[in-house]
């Protein structure tokens, strides 16, 4: 499972890199967001979701802006998906649209609607209260970038006095729902009061390396009862959808930075990425009678996984392909390698970037 990604900014990857965060998204990612139209946005999500299929993804948590369309394309493409409406400060009429967003799809079988607030720095209180008492409303999710810089955490420490933690402790927000994305810039005491509200960590190892933002301190976080779980982030500061190369990254930068290398082993960031994100968002994993029938089935007669004696090890450090069907709730949606409707998809895509950047 990709536990956080924007799944549309898939038209957006490779167009802004080798930037910092706060100019890389206002000087380039916003005013690009600002020309999306709904069939850009439908377009962009079906060449996300055909790359996850690609990559034996199975389901996702996104948080963006049009929220029904992103969850009308993962539909038709097959996908289980916690979709969350997007809401930001800059754009007050997208809190408007989230009740029924929630409405609309709450019972649905493939998508779970949740609520994207972007973060404490983006978000007045007021929307952030807002935001909680739908989802406590709905019994949702809120899905959140939490304390993804140390200058996010510094801004509202000189402002509030509270860390991003302390203060959504502050508004009620703490709880086994919310899904705090990045969490790179937290302190121990922080970490106590996320694993005291049994709140959910994912930790985007590849986009923080990229955008230079830090490390989240995963073997803390995990080692003191906090439910971390792995996302990609979107394609236009990562660039890839590939939770496996996440793995890879996460495994091997965790045991760099601590300067261990017991730190983060493969079945723990294996468990990160499959049982933890499935959890997290209360969706059964596994075959048994009853189940969601969500799977994928990897071809094993590569010569990355020879010799055959440590198939966790061989999945997390040296896969490089080998996905060959990707099956959800189900339904068999790439067989043997090959997707319905691939190449209109591409083109498709193609069109919608030439449009975005003339």
């Amino acid at each position: 499972m990709n536990a956080h990604t924007h799944l549309a900014m898939t038209l957006l990857r490779g167009y802004a890199d080798d930037m910092e965060l706060m100019p890389w998204l206002k000087e380039k990612i916003w005013p690009l967001e600002a020309k999306l139209t709904e069939e850009d946005i439908s377009w962009g999500v079906k060449l996300g979701c055909l790359e996850q299929i690609r990559a034996g993804i199975t389901c996702y948590c996104d948080m963006y802006l049009f929220p029904n369309i992103t969850a009308e394309a993962t539909k038709k493409m097959g996908l289980r998906a916690v979709v969350g409406a997007g809401v930001f400060e800059i754009l007050p009429d997208l809190l408007k649209g989230v009740e029924p967003f929630l409405r609309r799809w709450q019972k649905d079988d493939l998508i779970t609607p949740a609520i994207g607030p972007h973060a404490v720095n983006t978000c007045s209180e007021q929307t952030l209260l807002s935001a909680r008492d739908l989802a406590e409303k709905y019994r949702t999710f809120i899905h959140i970038h939490l304390s993804e810089t140390r200058e996010e955490v510094e801004e509202l420490k000189s402002r509030m006095g509270l860390s991003p933690v302390e203060y959504l402790e502050s508004l009620g927000m703490l709880n086994s729902r919310l899904v705090a994305a990045h969490c790179v810039s937290v302190s121990s005491r922080d970490i106590k009061k996320l694993a005291a509200a049994k709140a959910n960590v994912v930790h985007c190892a590849v986009s923080n390396m990229k955008l230079a933002s830090g490390f989240s301190p995963v073997n803390r976080l995990c080692s003191s009862g906090v439910n971390v779980c792995l996302g990609t982030d979107g394609a236009s500061s990562n660039n890839s959808l590939n939770i496996f190369g996440e793995m890879k990254v996460s495994a091997i930068s965790e045991k760099c930075i601590r300067k261990d290398p017991t730190a983060l082993p493969s079945r723990l960031v294996w468990k990160m990425a499959t049982e933890n994100a499935y959890s997290c968002f209360g969706l059964q994993m596994g075959l048994r009678a009853g189940g969601l029938a969500d799977l994928c089935l990897i071809d094993l007669q590569r010569p990355w996984f020879y010799p055959e004696n440590n198939i966790v090890s061989h999945l997390i450090y040296s896969m490089t392909g080998g996905v060959d069907t990707t099956i959800v709730n189900g339904k068999i949606l790439m067989r043997e390698g090959i997707i319905p409707g691939e190449a209109e998809i591409l083109q498709s895509a193609q069109e919608r970037f030439e449009r975005l950047t003339s």
